[in-house]
């Protein structure tokens, strides 16, 4: 896989940085494992967890001088919300995505928002609490999710937001398939037992992630199908 880098804002807290990050390294480790069953060579890619970060030598506003630009060129109208697709956009442009392709994960204390078609009660209350770019990256918001008062609970839906975030950047479900998916929201969300499966509110998440963690359930066996297809297409070379 490709390196994965992490970022999140000051107002994210250290347990729940290292929730998002451990759990997606399991993704890297399940996919690690799917590649070296199908008989490809598999070399793991590095994880780098930059958190707040700055660059003492560079302007301050200067374009990429810190994490906090990318939030600043990402604001609603009315700073109520990050706009993630803009945000994204940041990713894609940056330069060291140019020098070298990875994923990226920003983690955010603020309230997310997509385009339309995406956003959850688009009307009255747009939010998301992912957005996403397949096999470039992922922003999750904690925003909503704070409302689960208990860290340990918490803890619960932060691990399934990190599974199904980065699921998205690795294409889960795949775009090509039609079994056991549903167009939720402009996006295919899955049915079977897996953390692909729709959540509208942080309810739904502690919910369904309670019910996946007592099944030993991350992804369904379709989804990790689709998982191994990414990785086959997009990393591993054969022996």
């Amino acid at each position: 896989m490709k390196a994965i880098s992490f970022q999140w804002t000051p107002g994210v807290e250290a347990w729940e940085a290292e929730t998002i990050v451990s759990t997606i390294a399991h993704v890297q480790e399940i996919a690690v494992v799917l590649g070296l069953r199908a008989g490809f060579s598999v070399e793991r890619s590095r994880l780098r967890p930059f958190g707040t970060w700055m660059i003492p030598q560079a302007p301050k506003d200067s374009p990429y001088w810190s994490s906090q630009w990318y939030v600043s060129q990402s604001l609603s109208e009315d700073e109520s919300h990050v706009v993630g697709p803009r945000f994204l956009r940041v990713m894609e442009h940056e330069p060291w995505q140019q020098v070298g392709p990875h994923y990226d994960v920003a983690i955010l204390e603020q309230d997310l928002r997509d385009e339309p078609q995406h956003n959850i009660a688009p009307q009255s209350d747009p939010h998301v609490f992912v957005s996403f770019r397949a096999n470039l990256g992922c922003v999750v918001s904690l925003h909503r999710l704070r409302a689960i008062a208990d860290p340990a609970l918490r803890r619960v839906a932060l691990r399934r937001l990190a599974l199904h975030g980065f699921g998205r950047v690795l294409e889960l479900p795949s775009p090509a398939r039609t079994t056991n998916v549903d167009a939720v929201r402009g996006s295919l969300a899955c049915q079977n037992l897996c953390a692909m499966r729709f959540a509208a509110n942080a309810a739904q998440w502690l919910d369904l992630g309670r019910e996946e963690h007592d099944r030993r359930a991350v992804y369904c066996r379709e989804c990790t199908e689709d998982l191994l297809r990414h990785v086959v297409q997009n990393h591993f070379h054969p022996n």
